[in-house]
């Protein structure tokens, strides 16, 4: 657990009504329980942040800890967004990654292309706002 100004983040998945909540609150298509339960399972990293006990944000890798991962769901409550939340999330789950060669891909939103590439992902030349990877190296 990191404790970051007001939040603490944790490295776990979130419960599926923490899960629901955030989607809510980004207003995302709210999935099943039983399809958040089966997509959580199939994080080998995940992170969440919390302010006060109550979750604020999340991300987390799918795919294998062997060679393939993929950012999915990354999100911040709006009233926590710009306070540093999401880029201590996603700096704690990128160290977890202790593998070389590892292949890490996002398909970004417009909007967040920045803070990927401030970790080292880099954009697909034919698609500036798909598909992102880095390959870890050196750990």
């Amino acid at each position: 657990m990191i404790k970051f100004n007001d939040f603490e983040i944790h490295e776990r998945l979130p419960s599926v009504i923490e899960f629901m909540k955030l989607r809510a609150a980004v207003s995302w298509r709210i999935p099943t329980n039983q399809d958040v339960r089966e997509s959580l399972l199939c994080s080998p990293y995940c992170v969440s942040a919390y302010h006060l006990d109550e979750i604020v944000g999340m991300v987390r890798i799918t795919g294998d800890k062997t060679m393939y991962g993929y950012v999915q769901d990354f999100m911040v409550i709006p009233e926590y967004q710009g306070r540093g939340v999401g880029t201590k999330m996603l700096e704690l789950l990128l160290s977890k990654i202790d593998k070389n060669g590892y292949l890490i891909g996002v398909c970004p939103s417009k909007g967040s292309t920045k803070i990927y590439q401030s970790f080292g992902f880099e954009k697909r030349p034919e698609s500036p706002n798909g598909f992102m990877s880095k390959v870890v190296q050196d750990v």
